[in-house]
């Protein structure tokens, strides 16, 4: 069995209980928390393996819990639980610092494979080894990134975004890999959410002939090996 400990951050007392017996019953630790001020001093306290958090909460909502988390270097892995649905809220909540998106309501069937997913990607992100192509160096242990030897300021979802197209570079990626790796699948084929990233990946590495990160038409992107 599981123990690996997550905090559940949730100010609906029913979604918290429910949330929190199920994870229970499949083996995790659970912590609780109805209050963003009150959840940032627990994940400092506590240190859990995953964070559940819901978007509007007292005193602190879900974004600015998860960039302050990113602010302070902390790589938890942040669930987020949001009745939002529109393209530019999930892009605010990946640029904020969540590494998957859950629309309420949901199965927890579904929940408890997102929890899965994300437990398994950090335990595979604590020691591995740099990442480099086209100059880039990402360092997945501390989640940083150079272009030629200069520090880029990236957000959690382009660091994700960089360091997959990086790790395969030499192949072409389809859109469908891209939005099943990197999003979780929470984005449909047809949303712009990966050209929006794409875009910002490239101004930020000074990829502006585009040689580094190249298009594919109607299929996905190529990251040049270098």
């Amino acid at each position: 069995m599981s123990m690996e400990k997550i905090l559940v951050v949730e100010d609906d007392a029913t979604i918290a209980r429910f949330v929190e017996l199920e994870l229970m019953h499949s083996g995790y630790s659970v912590i609780k928390s109805s209050d963003g001020e009150e959840a940032l001093a627990l994940i400092e306290q506590e240190s859990p393996d995953l964070v559940i958090l819901d978007i509007l909460l007292p005193s602190m909502d879900g974004m600015e819990i998860a960039r302050r988390l990113r602010g302070r270097g902390d790589a938890v892995p942040i669930l987020m639980l949001t009745a939002l649905s529109e393209p530019k809220d999930l892009v605010t909540g990946f640029d904020a610092g969540a590494d998957d998106y859950l629309r309420k309501p949901f199965e927890i069937t579904e929940l408890l494979s997102r929890v899965r997913a994300l437990l398994k990607r950090a335990e595979s992100k604590r020691s591995p080894a740099p990442i480099e192509a086209s100059g880039v160096v990402l360092d997945p242990s501390s989640r940083r990134a150079t272009m030629k030897g200069k520090p880029l300021d990236l957000t959690a979802k382009e660091y994700d975004l960089l360091s997959y197209l990086a790790s395969n570079a030499g192949r072409v990626i389809s859109r469908d890999e891209i939005i099943s790796e990197v999003w979780g699948g929470q984005q449909s084929s047809d949303s712009n959410v990966i050209e929006v990233f794409v875009c910002h990946l490239r101004g930020k590495i000074g990829d502006r002939d585009n040689t580094i990160i190249q298009t594919i038409r109607g299929v996905g992107y190529f990251f040049a090996k270098g």
